[in-house]
């Protein structure tokens, strides 16, 4: 019989192969591999907290965010890459009315936030810490309702799998690349969280868990990406340290600069925003908080001389939102009857105001607002003393019906109430790490006041003086309870929140106290409650407490007046 000359062909070709040593898969490998270099694109969000719609709920207007334009944005971007990764680092089913009500109001419905993930086609998702606000059965829901994975390689739990489990990375296919996409949360939840929403959770420092995942999974892919939500410890351009961390809370540039093997990290948590920079040939890039921005690599791989793809160069961008950025269709009809409902419910009246009012001064002056929040920790948890702020210091109420939203905007984060007990001497000790976030007066030249955000709290039930010519930790004066000299030895029923007891903000005085009451409704539901049960909001302070000397409350309040954007921090 004669022989096939393409049989003879190969069987020469072979016996080559097997005369110089060369093995079939190398050069099997090598005859298929394409010449030409080969483009991925990765495209990331971060710290969407809720927000679908280009809306502001509580100044009741359009607002250029939202997973709507986000979606307009990402649809460009695959129109140019239709294999384009798309993940997320975390902070995701929280953060807005919208995102609240349909943990905690309605959970008959798909999560509102994962259903447009999933419309979007996510790859994956690392969990943040602000995803485990309502607890673990919300979480798990949202959870188990996504197409993509979680990711949290630093998570130690007793759940091994199902809904309850969070896998360390997934290995994802993309044009013959192996794309390794590993996650990571900030470890500080256990120091903001109840305890009871991260039960059978325990979460490792970033790096500790970097270093013994990301060779396991780096054995595995070509490039590897790591989506994290933590940030940076010091601020990237200036180096200045971001103030009120717990230790290991931001690790992006440990994690770059002491674990190899990284290609790229997208991180968030800080909600600040990174185009590009590299540490130790490390890529980082940060979009936008709130739906604002996405962050777009593009990378460009090549062959190396065993035939394994690997990074030729990669570069990072960020593509904002802007008011010529239409929202999505798709988006826009899924949203619909949830944004529906929940202007339905921010739209309904429960008290009345007699006056205008504003919390644009809130943080450094006594205001009706803030003692609104004040009294109503009071009454539901039976305090004789609260420490609040104004955590969202652009609220404003009209004269007339006040309605769920502008309540709502009284406390727009999902704390609980919680009372201790605490001695004259520990509230004084609270008091003067408040004042101790206020410039020295008179500021040095050159100086600029610093305007403190939500981490600067003050009292009700207690009468006292700021006195900000007084060296840090001695500037509380004057202070007294029930018109009498506060005795550092007695005991006060004192009303907080569970971010503050657990050391948020720096607050370390409150750690390990006796709790005597916590509620099991968040605050903002608390100050809802008592706004529909008293009916009126109070137009004149309290006055209980003041900051001197005048001409420093002037400095501040020009110096907030002057940038409106901190009222939102």
């Amino acid at each position: 019989m004669k022989t096939p000359r393409g049989f003879l062909v190969s069987t020469l070709f072979f016996a080559g192969l097997i005369a110089t040593g060369t093995s079939f898969l190398e050069v099997s490998s090598a005859r298929r591999l394409p010449a030409e270099n080969l483009s991925l694109t990765i495209l990331d969000t971060t710290d969407a907290h809720g927000r679908i719609e280009p809306w502001d709920y509580y100044a009741n207007k359009p607002a250029n965010l939202g997973m709507a334009k986000i979606a307009t944005l990402i649809k460009e971007a695959r129109a140019e890459d239709p294999d384009a990764l798309l993940v997320d680092c975390g902070d995701t089913i929280q953060g807005t009315p919208l995102a609240y009500y349909f943990a905690e109001k309605d959970t008959s419905k798909p999560n509102p936030m994962i259903a447009v993930f999933n419309l979007l086609h996510y790859d994956a998702m690392a969990v943040g810490n602000h995803d485990f606000n309502f607890g673990e059965d919300a979480m798990w829901k949202a959870k188990g309702e996504s197409k993509f994975p979680w990711l949290a390689a630093n998570i130690k739990q007793t759940y091994t799998q199902g809904v309850p489990y969070f896998p360390p990375y997934v290995i994802k296919n993309v044009k013959g690349v192996r794309v390794g996409i590993v996650g990571f949360v900030t470890p500080g939840i256990p120091h903001w969280e109840i305890p009871d929403h991260y039960k059978g959770y325990q979460f490792e420092p970033i790096v500790q868990a970097a270093k013994r995942v990301i060779p396991e999974v780096r054995a595995k892919a070509d490039l590897l990406i790591v989506i994290l939500h933590s940030g940076f410890y010091r601020d990237p351009v200036n180096g200045e340290v971001w103030p009120d961390q717990f230790e290991g809370e931001n690790a992006v540039s440990n994690l770059a600069e002491e674990v190899p093997g990284i290609d790229i990290i997208f991180f968030g948590h800080t909600h600040s925003q990174l185009p590009e920079k590299f540490i130790n040939g490390v890529l980082l890039t940060q979009p936008k908080n709130w739906a604002m921005a996405i962050a777009r690599a593009d990378v460009t791989m090549t062959h190396n001389a065993q035939g394994r793809w690997e990074v030729a160069s990669k570069h990072s961008r960020i593509i904002p939102v802007t008011a010529q950025v239409a929202p999505d269709p798709e988006v826009t009809k899924l949203a619909e009857p949830y944004q529906e409902e929940t202007e339905k419910y921010l739209d309904t009246p429960i008290a009345n105001s007699t006056k205008d009012l504003s919390g644009a001064h809130a943080r450094y002056e006594d205001t009706p607002l803030l003692d609104v929040v004040q009294d109503a920790e009071m009454d539901a948890g039976q305090a004789d003393v609260s420490m609040a702020t104004m955590l969202y210091a652009g609220v404003r109420i009209p004269p007339g019906p006040v309605t769920v939203r502008e309540a709502a905007a009284l406390y727009v984060y999902e704390n609980t109430l919680y009372v201790v007990q605490m001695t004259g001497a520990q509230l004084k000790e609270a008091l003067e790490h408040s004042a101790g976030f206020f410039s020295q007066w008179p500021l040095r030249e050159g100086e600029s006041e610093k305007l403190p955000s939500y981490n600067s709290d003050q009292a009700a039930g207690v009468s006292y003086q700021i006195d900000l010519t007084r060296p840090v930790g001695d500037r509380i004066r004057d202070l007294q309870f029930h018109g009498k000299p506060l005795d550092p030895a007695q005991t006060l029923r004192v009303a907080t929140n569970n971010y503050r007891y657990t050391g948020g903000g720096g607050y370390s005085v409150y750690k390990g106290l006796p709790v005597v009451y916590r509620s099991t409704k968040e605050l903002r539901e608390l100050v809802i409650d008592y706004l529909a049960r008293t009916k009126t909001i109070p137009t004149q302070a309290a006055g209980n407490w003041k900051m001197i000397p005048p001409e420093a409350v002037a400095a501040i309040e020009k110096e907030s007046d002057d940038n409106p954007s901190a009222l939102t921090k």
